[in-house]
């Protein structure tokens, strides 16, 4: 029988002593607060519909662009072991590509590479 008392105390004594784990601790001030992560997603958002609006296809191209935004969150999210750091990577992924992609609004996408790293260091 699986006793509790043992998780307990593995999670009274901290993160440090899993050390698979300790390199997420120091990546930790690059993570956004959870107020700070939602209107990053909108961002994220606004940039994946005005790629998907450069196509041929928007009427296709947007929701495919927001589906595989999806995908890819979590796809980051389960690639490093933690969510929130696989967010904070989406936010700089998506400002990567709509910097390398998009034409005249390439600076939608330099303002969510900013946004992402100074609210990661300020929540």
């Amino acid at each position: 029988m699986f006793d509790g008392g043992v998780l307990l105390s593995l999670s009274a004594v901290g993160p440090s002593v899993i050390p698979q784990r300790a390199w997420l601790d120091r990546l930790a001030f690059i993570v956004p607060g959870p107020t700070a992560s939602r209107w990053l997603l909108l961002a994220d958002a606004a940039c994946l519909v005005m790629l998907g609006a450069r196509t041929r296809l928007p009427v296709v191209a947007i929701p495919v662009a927001l589906g595989g935004g999806f995908i890819l969150l979590n796809v980051l999210g389960m690639a490093v072991t933690d969510f929130y750091l696989g967010l904070a990577a989406f936010h700089l992924a998506v400002g990567v590509v709509t910097v390398l992609i998009g034409r005249q609004l390439r600076w939608l996408g330099a303002a969510v590479i900013a946004l992402a790293l100074v609210a990661g260091l300020l929540t």
